[in-house]
């Protein structure tokens, strides 16, 4: 009998192979059909001045205990004039970066502040060993600084100011250095606040200081019991990251007692209209925004009050047209007595979702990188395959492209066992093709008894019908971990090889000045990406294998067959190119491995023999035959005993 007259073989191999390419397929158009969060840039509108956003009458609704003033006169108008656009110089910009040294030549952040509140204008993240890389955080305001939206500002509460010292021109202190800037806001006989800003060496945070000195004659308190903190740290509106679309979207996570909660930015509405809050969490350990490249967090370090029953919270708000969010971390409720200075220090991250960059934070912050957010499984598997190409990254060959070549063939490997006997099933059950054959001319057109037939025949020759196609599905949870991490991972955001500029992106090797449609697709076919083509070559190649002078394919089958690599390279065109370059890996490690599996003599098993069926007989039966033979006894008793009295 010759293997490669297999019509059985090929019928298992278009089962296995069309299934598996729906079920990537219909993953493939999930995850890359989630609406991606709008930018930022393109967001933004024109907003009214704060000022009329914020009107004076209400922050003047409700006032301290005890102060004796009057809407007029009451905490709004204790503050310095707001600053007009007009009256914005470029003397208002202070920049600062992070130290460096010999090992570590370039700056992890670059910052520019506005005295306009004393907060964050500018935001670049410096990438790579020399700085070669970079990324800017903050979209750049479309208006002045005295109506932008800008990050780092603070929100007193209601009773006070809210965010209207963002409005306020700051002092800068003097004395500051070239990696810490400090402003300073004096409300004569009332208060003087301080912020301090500080780069931190070799990693890309900032800790930020914010200090309350009272300078009135009475005690104040500042917050509103547990509803509303003492002082907030802001983060708004949004983050610049410039990787809307990749992988999951951008998300809100927040870390309380060692686990982390994640909510897609999409879908925070607006507060309701007994809350200030869309999302608030108490005593968190930190909250941030992230997305697929870039993560912004908050972690406060500063303890609270023993007398206080309020804790720190961590909050996020959208807008009420969801024009903007805006995440705080708050400090709880606090007396500040009269002289006395009340301060709170908060770290924030402001770079990469780099494994080592996270970890370098502070402990912990790298959970808030996250491939899957509903299996803990899959997200571990992912993480553990990015550590591997990572591993070979350092310690093989530094070129991504590489590193994705050497995990594609170690996952070949480990996968082998499954591969190899998954073949071996198929080619075993390609056996018995002729007495499949001579079933079907005996049983005509009676499906259940070719059925049971056919089964009898697998069990008689210890061939499981599923073990060609099963362990091609064990593999799937492998390919949608690598097919996450892969498209996810920023160690891969710009990683060059061969002609690809940036293995996360399709590898592009010629652009087209026209774009193609392409169904159920958001994207169309706008360049030649050579990759997903040769993976597509690589699968008729691989077809061409497939055994062809046994019984010809139907004409369906052949149609189906030639169809598949068009509808596989339309699904993955629009792809990273990490990932197209570990299927096509892949597929050329795959037919090696077919054709080693046509040159192996693999002997048939032997034909099982039949046991004869025991038929257990019914209770009365076994008792009528159990009667008969004890009446048997009983007769050569009585004939023994009659032959002894004689």
């Amino acid at each position: 009998m010759q293997f490669d007259d297999d019509r059985e073989l090929q019928r298992n191999q278009l089962i296995a192979t069309v299934l598996m390419l729906l079920v990537v397929g219909v993953w493939i158009f999930y995850t890359s059909s989630q609406t991606p969060v709008t930018p930022p840039a393109e967001q933004q509108e024109t907003l009214p001045s704060p000022v009329q956003d914020q009107p004076a009458e209400t922050a003047n609704e409700a006032l301290p205990a005890g102060s004796g003033q009057t809407p007029a006169d009451g905490p709004i108008a204790w503050l310095p004039p707001p600053v007009n656009p007009e009256e914005e110089t470029a003397d208002d910009v202070i920049r600062i970066a992070s130290p460096v040294d010999p090992s570590d030549p370039a700056p992890r952040l670059e910052l520019a502040f506005t005295r306009i509140g004393a907060r964050l204008r500018e935001a670049r993240v410096v990438l790579g060993k020399a700085g070669e890389d970079s990324a800017q955080l903050v979209p750049l305001p479309e208006q002045p600084d005295a109506w932008a939206p800008l990050p780092l500002g603070l929100r007193f509460d209601s009773n006070l100011w809210r965010d209207e010292v963002n409005r306020r021109r700051w002092d800068v202190e003097p004395d500051t250095g070239p990696h810490v800037a400090a402003f300073s806001l004096t409300i004569p006989g009332k208060a003087k606040l301080y912020k301090r800003f500080t780069a931190e060496a070799g990693k890309h945070v900032v800790r930020v200081e914010v200090t309350w000195e009272n300078l009135s004659q009475t005690d104040m308190a500042l917050g509103i019991d547990t509803r509303e903190p003492s002082v907030a740290l802001l983060w708004e509106p949004q983050v610049n990251s410039g990787d809307f679309g990749k992988g999951l979207s951008q998300q809100f996570v927040t870390r309380k007692g060692g686990q982390n909660s994640f909510t897609a930015v999409s879908s925070i509405a607006p507060p309701k209209t007994d809350s200030l809050y869309s999302i608030r969490e108490l005593d968190p350990e930190w909250v941030a925004l992230s997305s697929a490249y870039f993560v912004v967090a908050f972690r406060p370090t500063f303890e609270a009050p023993e007398d206080s029953q309020a804790r720190p919270d961590g909050w996020i708000t959208a807008a009420p047209d969801k024009s903007r969010l805006t995440m705080g971390v708050g400090a709880p409720r606090r007396e500040v007595l009269s002289g006395e200075r009340a301060s709170w220090t908060f770290d924030v991250y402001i770079g990469p979702t780099a494994r080592r960059a996270l970890a370098a934070a502070w402990p912990g912050l790298d959970t808030v990188q996250r491939f899957f957010t509903s299996f803990d499984f899959m997200d571990w598997f992912a993480k553990f395959l990015l550590n591997l190409l990572n591993w070979f990254y350092d310690h093989v060959f530094p070129n991504y492209g590489l590193a994705i070549i050497f995990l594609t063939i170690l996952v070949r490997v480990a996968v082998f066992p499954l591969t190899w006997k998954s073949m071996v099933s198929m080619k075993r059950m390609s056996q018995l093709a002729p007495e499949l054959e001579k079933i079907k001319q005996e049983v005509g057109d009676d499906p259940q008894e070719l059925q049971r037939r056919t089964m009898e025949l697998y069990r008689e020759r210890g061939i499981n019908p599923l073990g060609g196609c099963l362990p091609i599905f064990l593999q799937l949870p492998v390919f949608f971990a690598l097919y996450r991490m892969l498209w996810q991972a920023f160690e891969l955001r710009r990683a060059p090889f061969l002609w690809i500029t940036d293995l996360s992106e399709p590898d592009r090797l010629i652009t087209l000045p026209f774009t193609i449609p392409i169904p159920f697709s958001a994207q169309g076919i706008d360049a030649v990406n050579l990759l997903p083509i040769l993976g597509a070559v690589a699968i008729l190649f691989s077809q061409e294998l497939m055994p062809t002078s046994g019984p010809t394919q139907t004409p369906q089958q052949k149609m189906i067959m030639r169809i598949m690599p068009v509808i596989f390279t339309l699904f993955m065109y629009n792809l990273a190119a990490g990932l197209n370059l570990y299927f096509l890996v892949s597929s050329l490690i795959g037919i090696a491995q077919n054709v080693v599996i046509q040159r192996v003599k693999i002997e048939p098993k032997p034909v099982a023999p039949k046991k004869p069926a025991v038929r257990r007989r019914h209770f009365y039966d076994e008792a009528q035959a159990r009667k008969r033979e004890l009446a048997r006894e009983m007769r050569r008793e009585k004939e023994k005993r009659a032959r002894s009295d004689r």
